[in-house]
């Protein structure tokens, strides 16, 4: 039989297996000469069957009840914070104090008083809850804004009618700031017909249906669906919101004011409010939107009776220790010789002295002096190279600013107009606008056309125009030093070694201080009194924020922004927006980068419409979760909705690029040489330019090699031979560093002047 064929035998199940020899385990020990082994920390993670998983998952249960009843009890009780509601009319037809008229005499048990800056507290004993209704300007858009980050339900009141381009541009950006938890109301349903009811129902639910996809829509006719509607504000859940509940804010009620000094018309600001999100630290700092960051000096603890015409009984108080106080240093001050040079000692002295070059042994005729051998000149290339010497030396005495002056372009700003007959249009058209306009437009055309690319100038020559780029192997993988050549900004501001940890060690921290739900009286130091009385005239909503630590800081904040829909002007680097990043506004003149990971990142001339973004400028630190809205002012005083999105990081050390890209044309193809033209224009630029490598839009890869001439043609070696399309191009680059034009005054904007 052949051996292929042959069955293995197996054993079975049964067969016997014996024990090992027992003397095996008495060799290992004496090998070992009495060393234990190791004992592993790390043990395999046991299964639990299925009562422990059950009873696992009834405690986790258990604990999101207890957390969310918790909040629950410590918002809208009697003996808790009120629940503020935001009243907002998206319609003009439609009055809000009417509507609050209205749910004031639903219900006759009903307490209801007044602030003193108009805020109404409703008391509701059949609920057991407290509200606080305010009512902002819907002309001032700060004021909307401001209450939307402190509310905690929006009350939007809608019409059967279409939204106006106004209301669409509000809601964008009210979206873009994070909205509170929405609730959604329509009167007039019960004068209706049923069949127009439901068309009307359909009708609204389809114009906000694509930012409120899940809302519905409550009836408040009568005063039973009035206290209906108390109910479902008291009982709905809460829409956490991030740079709100990490920080202690309130909403200020009452405000007075002390003068202290009448050189500088500086005083202590009284203000109260319930103090929500987290404890607020007398020796903390307190932030004012629109204004600045100030200094505590006392709080007092109150205990306020709405049924009782709001009279306030003084608790604790607690007043700020110049010790522990938080200081209101928010740039560093730089020491002008800090890096000053020293003298140079004997011993780098001498290890100069054996650097320099040795003295060149020239053949000169008998007789000559030395004097006149040092302007005999042997050949051409010699006097070339002095040449090449004493314009790098000019270019390196230009300065910065001239340099920049030369690559910057004039801020334009936009002017549209609304509603405006044919017979008045000429009037109010700027001639000279819409000719910069017109220059913006042509540029951003070309900058996505030709993305970076720019003709040598002819009137300068490259090298002193391009003095501070530089070449690059490879953009991705080359180095580059970010504590190279920085600019004197730089100095003033503060920089983390882990921004990361930082943010999760502040922002879990233990806070001290007053507890969130206490009425308190706040006193703040050294207030300009044109903020208390633009508070008695304009009547705008009025927040106080805390700071957390290192808040006050400046620094380089990165945002990562998208270009809103609703734009269509060009919006270039450097320009001057409007940001609103979380509880600050501010204006500023960003820098654009592409948004991606590496270590470098390309700088971006204009704002893109179908990509995001990073902005980069000088701001406070401001630790994330936190949304950012930025808007531009145009010429009639509006603010245009430019784009939306959140703070990416603190982070000094981003490393923004500029490219630019010089072009050439091949003259002359030889095989694998060419002679290149029109990308310089003189014999010296093209030996200053000749280290860095070239590339073609067609992929070849090369290097100048010598210049022909001396305009500007030059010889070039390719890995292959070119094609007459073909187009040489030359990538220089250059840090780019945004502008110190951080400013907290932001111009109130008008809706009503607002157009499309």
């Amino acid at each position: 039989m052949p051996l292929e064929s042959q069955e293995v035998h197996r054993h079975g199940p049964l067969k016997q297996c014996n024990k090992t020899h027992k003397g095996e385990k008495g060799k290992r020990k004496k090998h070992s000469q009495g060393r234990c082994d190791v004992k592993t920390l790390s043990r395999k993670k046991r299964d639990l069957n299925r009562v422990e998983r059950k009873n696992q998952m009834n405690q986790r249960r258990k604990a999101k009840k207890e957390k969310v009843l918790l909040q629950k009890r410590n918002l809208g009780g009697l003996k808790s914070v009120p629940i503020l509601v935001m009243i907002l009319s998206l319609d003009d037809s439609i009055s809000p104090t009417e509507f609050l008229d209205k749910l004031e005499s639903c219900d006759e048990d009903l307490v209801v008083t007044e602030s003193a800056l108009g805020y109404t507290h409703i008391s509701c004993f059949r609920f057991k809850q407290r509200y606080t209704f305010i009512i902002p300007n819907k002309t001032d858009l700060h004021s909307i804004l401001d209450a939307l980050k402190v509310c905690e339900t929006l009350l939007l009141l809608h019409s059967p009618d279409a939204h106006d381009d106004n209301t669409e541009w509000l809601l964008s950006g009210m979206m873009a700031q994070a909205l509170p938890t929405t609730v959604h109301v329509v009167q007039g349903f019960d004068k209706m017909n049923p069949k127009k009811k439901a068309e009307c129902r359909k009708h609204i639910h389809k114009a906000i249906e694509s930012r409120f996809p899940h809302a519905k829509l409550q009836q408040a006719d009568t005063n039973q669906e009035l206290l209906l509607l108390l109910r479902q504000i008291g009982n709905q859940k809460q829409q956490p919101i991030g740079f709100r509940d990490n920080r202690p804010h309130l909403l200020v009620e009452n405000i007075s004011f002390d003068l202290k000094d009448t050189v500088s018309n500086k005083g202590i600001l009284t203000v109260s409010g319930y103090v929500r999100g987290q404890r607020l630290n007398v020796n903390g700092l307190v932030h004012i939107p629109g204004w600045d960051t100030f200094q505590m000096n006392r709080i007092d603890t109150t205990n306020p009776r709405h049924e009782e015409k709001r009279t306030l009984i003084f608790g604790t108080s607690e007043t700020a220790n110049p010790i522990n106080q938080e200081s209101l240093q928010s740039e560093v001050i730089p020491d002008p010789l800090d890096q000053e040079q020293t003298w140079p000692t004997q011993e780098e002295l001498d290890a100069a002295d054996q650097l320099k070059p040795k003295k060149a042994v020239r053949k000169v005729i008998e007789g000559t002096s030395d004097y006149q051998a040092t302007w005999i000149v042997d050949d051409e290339n010699e006097g070339s190279e002095s040449s090449d010497e004493e314009s790098c030396n000019n270019s390196q005495m230009m300065s910065d600013n001239e340099s920049e002056e030369m690559e910057e372009t004039m801020d334009v700003t936009d002017s549209v107009t609304d509603d405006i007959k044919d017979d008045n249009y000429d009037d109010n058209l700027d001639m000279d606008e819409e000719k910069q306009m017109l220059v913006r437009f042509k540029e951003e055309r070309m900058n996505i056309m030709f993305p970076d690319e720019q003709d040598t100038p002819m009137d300068v020559k490259a090298y002193i125009r391009y003095q501070k780029y530089r070449g690059l192997k490879n953009f991705k993988s080359s180095p580059w030093d970010p504590m190279e050549n920085l600019p004197p900004d730089y100095a003033r501001i503060y920089r983390f070694e882990n921004f990361k940890q930082t943010k999760k060690k502040v922002l879990k921290s233990e806070k001290e201080g007053v507890e969130p739900g206490e009425h308190v009286v706040v006193y703040i130091n050294d207030v300009p009194q044109s903020l208390y009385d633009t508070v008695n005239t304009e009547n705008p909503i009025l927040t106080v924020y805390g700071l957390l630590p290192h808040e006050q800081k400046m620094s380089v904040v990165n945002t990562v922004i998208r270009k809103h829909p609703s734009c269509k002007v060009p919006i270039k680097s450097k320009d001057t927006l409007i940001f609103h990043v979380g509880f600050r506004r501010f204006t500023c003149k960003p820098i654009f980068s592409e948004h991606k990971t590496g270590i470098k990142y390309k700088y971006e001339r204009f704002l893109p419409s179908d990509a995001a973004v990073v902005a980069s400028f000088y701001a406070p630190v401001t630790f994330p979760p936190v949304s950012v809205v930025v808007y531009r002012q145009t010429q009639n005083g509006s603010h245009q909705l430019v784009a939306t999105g959140s703070v990416l990081n603190v982070d000094p050390n981003r490393v923004v690029v500029k490219r630019i890209v010089l072009s050439g044309h091949p003259f002359k193809i030889y095989k694998r040489s060419a002679v290149v033209r029109y990308m310089f224009f003189n014999r010296d630029d093209i030996n200053y330019f000749k280290c860095i490598e070239l590339q073609t839009k067609l992929g070849r890869r090369g290097h100048i090699k010598e210049p022909m001439g001396s305009h500007g043609h030059m010889k070039c070696v390719f890995d292959k031979q070119l094609d007459s399309q073909d187009v040489v191009l030359m990538f220089l680059y250059k840090r780019v560093y945004p502008k110190w034009s951080f400013n907290n005054y932001v111009p109130t904007p008008v809706i009503e002047e607002l157009s499309a």
